[in-house]
């Protein structure tokens, strides 16, 4: 009976190993990855799902482009995402977790980045 469960076990963790999408080579479309990983829907509601404790990220990129005067919306998304506290968002409290990029490659940042930024 243990070794069937043990079995039935491996097999559930096969499936869900081999079921992972690989990371996709564009970076827009790794960035979809990052987030979905992250799990930042759900506090943020994007692509017409998520939650409403963070802004709404739809519009993203045209909203951060007007939040900081002389702050292109690349660079306010990119603090915002390493320095969540550097500007909260009037109506939002400072509540976005701290250190989500500290286990990030580079390259995960900045696609997650370019994902957000093609969010106008």
């Amino acid at each position: 009976m243990m070794r069937r469960l043990l079995l039935v076990c491996v097999a559930i963790l096969a499936v869900g190993v081999a079921c992972e999408e690989p990371p996709a080579k564009e970076p827009v479309a790794r960035g979809r990855q990052v987030f979905r990983k992250l799990d930042c829907a759900r506090c943020h509601f994007i692509d017409g799902q998520g939650g409403h404790i963070g802004p709404d990220l739809t519009h993203v990129a045209t909203n951060a482009a007007t939040r900081r005067e002389g702050v292109s919306a690349e660079d306010y998304i990119r603090q915002s995402i390493l320095d969540p506290g550097a500007y909260v968002v009037p109506g939002y409290n400072d509540v976005m977790p701290r250190g989500l990029a500290r286990n990030l490659p580079p390259s995960d940042l900045d696609a997650l980045v370019a994902y957000l930024l093609a969010h106008k």
